[in-house]
């Protein structure tokens, strides 16, 4: 059972219910959720918060006023979300539900199950307390569905490693030691760092050239997951840029996640690689990528970075999206470009940042056989002296070369690091380099969201905003495979 929390949520929770570190307070919530093969995952997607007045709490319980309650009720007949109550403990006090606590989520179950038919009802308890890598937040829960309740084992807030899960209200067991491989940058960042990493998870949307850079990145630095997702196999053009890889990759067509898998094993084996043969957003991808912490973007395909960003904001999942360029005219390099895009739930999508080519998307979901025909289709239109359909066209080919590729995946990595270990933020949001300009050419592009897109209304809706996803995957599309 995961729980996934994001800002402006989490900061409106931390502000109303730990401002006072020694009364109990509450407030109900509003949540998306999605079913998988490993368990329920539940995001965060708003705060109902209560009327002057309608919580009353003490040093060792919470009342609620009947009028709130039946507000949020009636709120729920008319959303698709489930429906959870967040309260705090005093500080220091374990977020462990007491007698009083067991009884009022026995009723709440009952009483919303009448407005929320099918959905599941949460319980979340917060506190304030002293961690092994420094003050926390301490968060316990449970979750009923139908009439069975299930604990919650894991917490990911975006940004946030001081949030910390202690199951059933016990504090988790103490993180591994450092081991001296990592000794340079536990002396930079602290042990505590390592041990952050240690229990974090990052998925990688695309294994080649990009992906293959920053995933030897993350292993060194000891992240405890890896969630590789790629559809594609080595072929020659890849040697160039593909980390890991040796020519007989090619003759066999070994997979690019299986050479990923391979190549960590050979430095990091304690890092788990788990490895998925497909491409997001394909059912079994979304169900694997949205148990990370973190998500990197690391394709040049259109559909897939519309693709991560969505499954960014639907399921609260902080991402960094990366791309390399080269630029030239009359034979010279003039620009030599990398890209990194960060996608927070709450942060623009890629159609209100002008990122996507809607001709890019419609080519590259096209299947072989439909390729084939619009390709003729062009060629006909040109014998006759007409300009052919643009998605009848060949997608162009993305000019880039290793240490361009090297240079984006190492840099993602790096800011993904600070990102989990909590030491330094990336203040950017669309960082633009060129590599050969004077100085290193270096700009960010703040951009805004475009008033009415549904970016701006679905963060955190998971499963219950499916209807908005950009992309469907297509029939022709191989099945995921997952490699034992």
């Amino acid at each position: 059972m995961l729980v996934r929390l994001c800002a402006p949520e989490l900061d409106a929770l931390e502000r109303r219910l730990l401002a006072d570190d020694a009364r109990e307070s509450a407030t109900f919530v509003r949540l998306g959720w999605r079913e998988t093969p490993q368990g329920l995952v539940l995001a965060l997607a708003g705060v109902d918060p209560p009327p002057d007045g309608a919580v009353a709490g003490g040093a060792d319980a919470v009342r609620i006023d009947g009028r709130y309650l039946r507000a949020v009720a009636l709120a729920a007949e008319s959303h698709p979300l489930a429906v959870g109550l967040v309260h705090a403990h005093p500080a220091g006090a374990e977020p462990r539900p007491s007698a009083a606590d067991d009884e009022m989520d026995a009723y709440l179950g009952d009483y919303l199950a009448d407005f929320a038919p099918g959905r599941p009802f949460a319980s979340l308890i917060l506190s304030r307390v002293a961690g092994d890598t420094g003050p926390e937040i301490a968060l316990a829960g449970r979750v009923r569905t139908g009439d069975a309740w299930r604990p919650v084992t894991r917490v990911a807030a975006a940004r946030r490693p001081d949030v910390v899960c202690w199951p059933e209200g016990r504090r988790p067991a103490p993180a591994p030691m450092p081991p001296e491989r990592v000794a340079r940058l536990t002396s930079a960042f602290g042990r505590e760092a390592y041990q952050r990493l240690a229990r974090s998870t990052v998925a990688l949307v695309g294994a080649g050239a990009t992906g293959s850079a920053a995933i030897p990145i993350l292993a060194r630095a000891g992240v405890g997951r890896l969630i590789v997702v790629d559809a594609d196999h080595a072929t020659d053009s890849n040697l160039e840029r593909l980390h890991g890889s040796v020519p007989q990759d090619v003759v066999e067509r070994v997979p690019k996640v299986a050479i990923a898998r391979r190549h960590v094993a050979a430095f990091a084996p304690d890092v788990v690689v788990e490895a998925h043969i497909g491409k997001l957003p394909q059912p079994e991808i979304v169900d694997a990528v949205i148990r990370a912490d973190l998500l990197l973007g690391c394709t040049d395909q259109h559909s897939s970075r519309l693709a991560v960003a969505d499954v960014a904001r639907r399921f609260a999942i902080p991402a960094i999206d990366i791309g390399g360029l080269i630029e030239g005219a009359d034979g010279v390099v003039t620009g030599q470009l990398v890209q990194l895009v960060r996608f927070l739930p709450d942060d623009p999508c890629p159609r209100c940042r002008g990122m996507i080519s809607e001709v890019r998307v419609a080519q590259e979901l096209m299947s072989p056989d439909e390729r084939l025909s619009a390709q003729a289709q062009a060629e006909a239109a040109r014998a006759r002296g007409e300009r052919p359909d643009p998605i009848a066209t060949a997608i162009p080919q993305i000019d880039t070369v290793s240490w361009i590729t090297t240079t984006g995946g190492t840099l993602a990595a790096g800011f993904a690091i600070g990102w989990l270990t909590g030491r330094f933020d990336p203040r950017f949001e669309r960082l633009q380099l060129d590599l050969v300009c004077d100085c290193l050419g270096a700009v960010d592009r703040p951009q805004r969201a475009r008033e009415g897109c549904v970016c701006t209304h679905t963060r955190g809706f998971a499963d219950q905003a499916a209807d908005t996803a950009p992309v469907v995957p297509p029939p022709h599309w191989a099945p995921v495979r997952g490699l034992a």
